[in-house]
């Protein structure tokens, strides 16, 4: 480091950024701006961002029912995510159906997924655009008593662009909260979802 530190005039600063949860976003994003002498502009960014969140938790508070989204972020193996994207879907007006803000990535078995009968699906494949994780589509339709989920029969079942809105811990994770607050309250949200960053796997398939 001291030789590091020779060339660049200055030794640099390590901030190590290991965030779970969207408020570790955020913090982290005001540790840059401190650090890098952009304290003003992160305060503004993070105002923005949690202004949205804000924003997303009163109008999920009108609704009526909240239904069983099964987050998805692997077929094969089936994994459900964890951590921030837990967090994301109980922000959105969901229950979780598995997975934990204390834990990342847990592997799950499909008779207890069909057994918890999903009101939601959000298939997201950890850093995959939407192009790419529509290809992991078949794997999941294949499944023996995907036809029989709530989420199917009702046509609830969606694929995201997860590289861009749910994997990545950044300031797009807010858009990834809006797009899942429309997605699970269509009757409460709309014109959050980008052009291209989210399909109905029924019209896909």
């Amino acid at each position: 480091m001291a030789e590091l530190g020779k060339v660049l005039r200055r030794e640099p600063q390590v901030l190590s950024l290991n965030p779970t949860l969207l408020e570790d976003v955020l913090e982290d994003i005001r540790r840059v701006g401190r650090a890098t002498g952009r304290e003003g502009a992160a305060d503004v960014l993070t105002g923005e961002l949690q202004a949205r969140i804000d924003a997303v938790v009163s109008r999920v508070s009108q609704a009526a029912y909240r239904p069983r989204v099964l987050q998805l972020e692997w077929t094969d193996p089936l994994l459900c995510g964890g951590h921030w994207v837990v967090e994301m879907v109980e922000l959105a007006g969901g229950i979780s159906s598995f997975g934990s803000k204390d834990q990342g990535s847990m592997r799950l078995d499909w008779d207890e997924v069909v057994a918890s009968q999903p009101e939601v699906i959000l298939l997201m494949p950890c850093g995959f655009d939407l192009d790419r994780a529509k290809e992991d589509i078949p794997t999941l339709t294949a499944l023996p008593g995907w036809n029989t989920l709530p989420a199917v029969q009702a046509r609830r079942t969606y694929v995201l662009d997860a590289a861009a809105y749910t994997s990545r811990l950044g300031p797009r994770l807010v858009t990834g909260l809006e797009m899942m607050a429309e997605l699970i309250h269509p009757d409460l949200f709309s014109g959050m979802i980008p052009e291209g960053a989210a399909a109905n796997v029924a019209d896909v398939t």
